[in-house]
């Protein structure tokens, strides 16, 4: 056992090196034809059907299926397509990408557990950024990679899949030649049978949505079965996404394939650090000078603000510029870091502002509170706050870097984000702030009828929550405005069962959503 294992893992970093050696150098960048793309073409008859197969459950779970169960379904079967493919051309799989692998997962079942719109098209971008991360990091030697170089990485692959759309085409073409140099019928009949797969499918597909579209009675059994309001616009749309999809999936594998990213990471810290230092130094007296004021005035003076300002004035005032400043100075210190050479003078005032940086967000939490307090909760101001909080430890992280630059920066960061987001997307916020909104030592005297605008439009916003906050608005216990038998209800609360009765109404197996269930059954729609 301890000698097969052993084999496997030189023959793993024999791949791995010499695919490394193919893109390393000049020669490698003008001729694109490396081994996994003779390998990609070479089994073109299991890369097509593959692809086609794909494109397919891609559609069946994501058509008019933006939050539904099969989501984390087509997430699973999306990395299980990725690493089949790469296990076809001998790319060995990391055991570091296992954290990739159960966030993307993680975030997939997010999405049919929740019905908020923000929560939904922030896991969209997560799943997508942590899966070409993954798939960098399966392909390429990433180790020394830093933000820049993924994010450059990210849009070059992006751009090469482009330019490779057509690569099914023309691997088909090389497929077919070297099929007919070989001896013997049996070669030729899985090209004739990949050929007839690749027609036949897509005809089903259109005959059979035909086919619901003509008959009444067979529609409404498949919309029983997959809920499928069929049209012809609908057929239209669904053969051009999986067509889409089909020759994008078919398009990236190729462009992974070229390998054209160059692995290794210049060194770019050739600036000289007096010029960072004369920038930073004259920043840092001015940081210290605000931190001053913020320490003996804010938090030591007891919160006294000037004459003639309100709470929500104080916080409306410096609360965003705040934070623009804290995101300008992550970006100073990490410009810094990465491309001015070291002096232990530049690093002592990196540090001053990352402390001063300190200062400006709890400066920046305490104002947003303060707003909170006076103004409610809301979605936006749930997410500045833990915005602030990934900042915070960012900086750290960073901080931790001026003087350790072996600190694994990049994976510490994308670990912070990761799982900071993982758990706001699973705790539901509309859930919390509707249970603040609503709580009775805090709210709002009169919700509806108050001639504040602020306090006014609290109803209204209410009102606008998913289904996320329905096990509170919905209840009569947690929520004085609901009467589950539709009587003396303020406007914005009917508004708010209309529109959930009227996403549940048509929930069936496919679009099958937690959150939406149980607002649901708790509303007895």
């Amino acid at each position: 056992m301890n000698e097969s294992y052993q084999n496997n893992q030189s023959n793993a970093y024999t791949v791995n090196n010499y695919f490394r050696q193919e893109t390393m150098g000049k020669e490698a960048e003008k001729n694109e034809e490396t081994i996994l793309t003779r390998q990609m073409k070479k089994q073109f008859s299991f890369f097509a059907p593959a692809s086609l197969l794909y494109s397919l459950f891609y559609a069946f779970c994501l058509y008019r299926n933006a939050s539904g169960i099969t989501y984390p379904f087509f997430v699973a079967g999306t990395l299980c397509y990725f690493f089949l493919s790469m296990k076809k051309l001998g790319v060995p799989y990391k055991k570091d990408s296992l954290f990739y692998v159960i966030s993307i997962l993680l975030l997939g079942i997010s999405n049919c557990c929740t019905d908020s719109p923000q929560l939904l098209r922030m896991n969209k971008l997560g799943i997508f950024l942590l899966s070409f991360i993954l798939i960098l990091h399966t392909v390429y030697y990433d180790d020394e990679w830093n933000l820049p170089k993924y994010l450059g990485a990210i849009l070059r692959t992006i751009g090469k899949t482009i330019a490779c759309l057509f690569s099914p085409f023309i691997d088909l073409t090389s497929f077919y030649d070297a099929q007919k140099q070989k001896k013997g019928a049996k070669k030729d009949y899985i090209l004739y049978i990949i050929i007839g797969i690749s027609v036949s499918v897509p005809l089903l597909i259109v005959t059979t949505l035909l086919l619901c579209s003509a008959d009444v009675v067979f529609r409404n059994m498949i919309d029983k079965i997959l809920y499928l309001n069929i049209s012809f616009t609908d057929i239209v749309r669904i053969v051009l996404m999986v067509t889409t999809v089909f020759f994008l999936s078919y398009a990236l594998l190729t462009a992974l394939c070229k390998k054209n990213i160059p692995e290794e990471t210049a060194e770019k810290k050739t600036g000289e650090p007096i010029i960072a230092i004369t920038v930073t130094g004259i920043l840092s007296v001015i940081y210290l000078l605000f931190s001053f004021v913020q320490i003996f005035y804010l938090f030591i003076g007891n919160m006294k603000l000037p004459e003639g300002y309100t709470y929500s004035a104080y916080a409306r005032q410096g609360f965003f510029q705040l934070l623009v400043v804290c995101l300008i100075n992550l970006m100073i210190v990490l410009a810094c870091l990465c491309s001015f050479k070291d002096h232990l003078i530049l690093k002592v005032i990196l540090t001053v502002i990352s402390g001063c940086t300190f200062v400006m967000i709890l400066s920046s939490a305490l104002r947003m509170f303060m707003y909170i307090a006076t103004y409610r909760l809301t979605f936006l101001r749930v997410f500045v706050i833990w915005s602030l909080a990934v900042i915070f430890l960012l900086m750290t992280g960073i901080t931790i870097y001026i003087y350790f630059q072996r600190f694994p920066l990049f994976f510490y960061s994308i670990v912070v984000v990761t799982v900071f987001y993982i758990a706001l997307s699973f705790i539901h916020p509309d859930y919390w702030i509707a249970r603040y909104n609503l709580n009775p030592s805090v709210r709002l005297s009169n919700l509806v009828t108050d001639m504040d605008p602020e306090k006014f439009n609290n109803g209204y916003y209410l009102s606008t929550l998913s289904a996320d906050a329905a096990p509170v608005l919905l209840d009569e216990n947690l929520n004085p405005y609901y009467r589950s038998d539709d009587a003396d209800m303020p406007y914005w609360m009917d508004d708010y069962c209309y529109r959930i009765d009227t996403k549940t109404r048509h929930m069936g197996i496919r679009n099958f959503n937690f959150s939406l269930n149980y607002a649901k059954n708790k509303g007895k729609f």
